[in-house]
């Protein structure tokens, strides 16, 4: 699920630090006793997870429930930041959780999560129904069609490693894609307010290319890309104060419904969220090929070592 990153990139001592500190506590061993047997390789593993991973279904729970899952001891690190990172390469953990548009390391390997655990978090355009006009739609659907998950790590490794601005990231990609034509007049005099799901690269990314389009198309523009969080920015959305934002199927369903029934098929998260908008005068546009979810990861090494391809690879014995 894609939870707000709260950290910035490249501040590498102080996450060092932080890393052994959070390594030398106890960390919720999975072991009830030091000699209970270790029947799996996950459960000579240690974990490095979110802050909310042992409440969260999409993590210590469905990796038990799922997976049959439990590792030796679960640490609790960061949200797919640079404290887990800096814990894998030191091998202070063997496994971490990390997000799948933001996986930069080439030493790190993606495990496939071939149980279907993760829901899917598609990137879709969430657009107030009065102003959700068929030149509008088919202005932003079209960004939609272009997205993939391969293409926004690259994207976001532009802003978040190599210091990049997420507006030119945003032109290159909209131009590499023939997403801006000729200019149109088709928008004139009216003027729309992009907002963000969050303050994190992606976002910005991604609202850069729904403000361009329709700048291109001859709508004015305003922008507010500092909304810190999904809660400011629903609110932002459902009193008008934005327009149009980019969301994530499963997240903004869960975020507005914590019983929502989201699983690994986009179209019923997609199902889902509209129910939970249209009420609000809210309209759900196309959802991209990219997904930006929760991945478990670990070293090139590890993953020769032990022969892991797939998460459920991790329930093998313990050899």
């Amino acid at each position: 699920m894609r939870t707000y990153r709260r950290y910035a990139l490249g501040a590498t001592l102080l996450v060092v630090t932080l890393v052994v500190a959070a390594c030398s506590k106890s960390g919720g061993s999975a072991s009830s006793s030091p000699s209970e047997p270790k029947a799996t390789l996950a459960s000579t593993f240690v974990f490095g997870a979110p802050p909310d991973c042992a409440t969260n279904k999409f993590c210590q729970i469905g990796l038990k429930d799922t997976y049959g899952i439990v590792f030796k001891e679960v640490k609790s690190l960061d949200f797919g930041g640079p404290a887990t990172v800096a814990a894998l390469k030191s091998g202070a953990v063997q496994v971490g959780e990390l997000f799948s548009t933001a996986v930069y390391d080439p030493d790190f390997k993606v495990l496939v999560d071939d149980k279907h655990l993760e829901a899917a978090d598609n990137i879709t355009p969430v657009v107030r129904t009065d102003v959700a006009t068929d030149d509008v739609k088919s202005l932003l659907n079209a960004v939609s069609a272009k997205l993939t998950t391969d293409g926004m790590l690259a994207l976001n490794k532009m802003v978040d490693v190599d210091k990049q601005d997420p507006a030119a990231v945003a032109m290159t990609f909209l131009q590499q894609n023939g997403l801006l034509g000729s200019p149109t007049t088709t928008g004139t005099g009216k003027t729309l307010t992009v907002g963000v799901s969050g303050n994190f690269a992606e976002s910005k990314i991604v609202a850069e290319m729904y403000g361009q389009v329709l700048e291109n198309a001859g709508y004015t523009v305003n922008r507010q890309l500092d909304l810190e969080s999904r809660k400011v920015s629903d609110a932002a959305l459902f009193s008008g104060k934005i327009d149009i934002k980019p969301e994530y199927l499963a997240s903004e369903a869960i975020a507005l419904d914590s019983s929502a029934s989201v699983s690994g098929d986009p179209t019923n998260n997609e199902t889902i969220l509209q129910g939970l908008l249209q009420p609000k005068s809210v309209t759900v546009l196309d959802f991209s090929p990219a997904i930006d979810t929760n991945v478990f990861v670990v070293t090139n090494e590890t993953a020769s070592k032990y022969s892991l391809t797939n998460v459920s690879d991790l329930a093998k014995p313990a050899t």
